[in-house]
């Protein structure tokens, strides 16, 4: 009996296992050459599990880098468009201690209820690497739980008492009644048609725009708000939404910023570089913030907080006021050399 087929099934197996140990001696080789990203780490935590929803949630960054590694930007942006239901108030930049390590913080705020995923972020780096121009660093995933404001299921309504019915009223005393409404409102026509419309107060008037910019225009507008003392007649979500609202248009307006088509979060990213820098983008970010939290989450601030959000606003437009007025003269100057 041949015994090659019996020959031929050792020799196989020991070119199944020099190749296997090739390329692992490969893996090995191409792994020196071109350094992962095991030295590289961006973790991000949130400062609670369960938070309820519209509620800010603080995010803390911790990143470590490669010693080979150097960022392009020290501020964390999302990878991907944010989906519906989560804003980001703010997002500072980070800061390099004496170990190397970078860490810094973001506000979100979540308008669904469950179990939501934390935005990934991204940091661009370069290594100092022949091949490695440019990366991503992309942060760990991270969850938290939403939970609704009005507890769950149908809870059954309490202090409702049974309508208890009443005798109507007499129907002469009824019509007698409305023929005296009728005979008011027939005067109180004739009269207006004899009056004079009475002017406008002297001090409301001031605050009225005619053909001025802008920023001119908000600060009146803001004025105005504020003689409204719409929060101390309970109608706090009105004053909130119009400060934004003076925000929004003067974005607008003034900078061609679609402001008014877009999301908090998408707005503090539209931003352009002059009135991003310093710190501004993310003032803006949390009082329109601030603003959506009233409108959605249906906060109830007291009557300090809103007279602070029309202080914010104002200082707000008049440092990017002030920002856009020094980049025009600096670039007429440059226009004359």
């Amino acid at each position: 009996m041949s015994t090659h087929g019996f020959d031929a099934a050792p020799r196989r197996i020991t070119r199944v296992m020099q190749a296997l140990a090739f390329l692992a001696i490969a893996a090995g080789a191409a792994s020196a050459q071109a350094p992962g990203v095991n030295n590289q780490r961006f973790e991000v935590t949130p400062d609670s599990a369960h938070r309820h929803v519209g509620d800010p949630i603080g995010l803390r960054f911790r990143v470590r880098l490669d010693e080979r590694d150097l960022l392009y930007d020290t501020v964390p942006r999302p990878l991907t468009d944010l989906p519906e239901g989560v804003h980001i108030l703010a997002v500072e930049k980070l800061r390099r201690g004496a170990d190397r390590i970078y860490t810094g913080q973001a506000q979100v705020a979540f308008y669904r209820t469950g179990r939501q995923a934390v935005p990934l972020f991204g940091l661009p780096f370069m290594r100092a690497v022949k091949g490695v121009t440019r990366g991503i660093l992309t942060s760990d995933s991270a969850f938290v739980e939403i939970e609704p404001l009005a507890p769950a299921g149908n809870p059954s309504l309490k202090d409702i008492k049974e309508i208890e019915r009443q005798p109507g009223p007499d129907a002469r005393v009824l019509a007698g009644l409305l023929g005296a409404a009728a005979v008011a409102l027939v005067g109180g026509l004739l009269s207006r048609r004899r009056r004079v419309p009475p002017p406008v107060p002297a001090a409301k008037a001031a605050l009225l725009p005619t053909g001025v910019g802008p920023y001119a225009s908000a600060l009146a507008r803001l004025s105005e708000i504020e003689l409204e003392r719409w929060p101390a007649r309970g109608e706090v979500e009105r004053h909130y939404e119009a400060v934004a609202d003076v925000i929004r248009q003067y974005l607008e307006h003034a900078h061609a910023v679609p402001a008014l088509e877009r999301t908090t979060s998408e707005l503090r990213w539209a931003l352009p570089p002059v009135l991003a820098e310093a710190g501004l983008g993310e003032r803006c970010a949390v009082l329109l913030g601030q603003a959506d939290l009233v409108k959605f989450a249906r906060r109830q601030p007291d009557d300090m907080a809103a007279a602070a959000l029309v202080l914010a606003a104002r200082d707000l437009l008049g440092a990017w006021n002030e920002r856009a007025r020094s980049r025009s003269a600096t670039e007429s100057a440059d226009a004359l050399r």
